[in-house]
């Protein structure tokens, strides 16, 4: 029997142990888990009280869908898809945005801010982050869900349409749109020329 505080024990060995009867055991995965589950529901539905809803109720569909996990390696991932699964219930839309042929590149929305090699000029990325952060949370909850998804969350674009249930060219099209936006909000801040180059 696995006991809280035991020290570094392998999500393959508690599940073996709650599989075996021993349903308390699955309270070490959820302290292990529940801070960094948490904060990428947060990203995804911006409210803290749903949030907290969504992990509490993603936990307990792990817990009583356990015994379908092939691989217990893959834990986290797992209840990760499933408490997003959850999140993009609540951004459900019926209509879907026109698919727009702009084929983007692979590299993070976020990293396209260069690195200064001043003091000064880091100051001035931080800053743009900080803009952009911002932005993202403002945008409509179909294009945020989107960028998210891909950007922090780090899914494929096959992913990303399989767990919303929208076409490939739709993600490219919701994801051209955010970062079009930024840009956009960017620039009539007068932040983005010479330093946020986005094509």
């Amino acid at each position: 029997m696995l006991h809280k505080g035991g020290g570094n024990v392998k999500d393959s060995s508690i599940i073996e142990n709650v599989l075996g009867g021993d349903s308390q055991a699955f309270e070490l995965l959820i302290l292990k888990y529940q801070s960094r589950l948490f904060a990428t529901v947060l990203n995804v539905v911006k409210n803290r009280e749903l949030a907290e809803d969504i992990v509490q109720e993603a936990y307990m569909k792990g817990f009583h869908k356990l015994h379908t996990l092939k691989n217990h390696v893959q834990f986290y991932p797992w209840l990760k898809r499933i408490a997003l699964n959850l999140a993009l219930n609540h951004f459900e839309r019926a209509k879907r945005i026109m698919d727009v042929e702009n084929e983007e590149d692979e590299t993070s929305f976020f990293e396209r801010i260069p690195d200064g090699e001043s003091p000064e000029e880091l100051l001035v990325k931080e800053e743009l982050k900080r803009y952009v952060r911002h932005y993202v949370d403002a945008l409509p909850d179909k294009l945020r869900v989107v960028i998210v998804l891909r950007e922090i969350e780090d899914m494929s674009y096959e992913e990303i349409s399989e767990m919303m249930n929208i076409p490939i060219g739709t993600v490219r099209s919701r994801l051209f749109n955010a970062r079009q936006m930024i840009k956009d909000r960017l620039i009539n801040q007068g932040l983005a020329d010479g330093l946020y180059k986005i094509s």
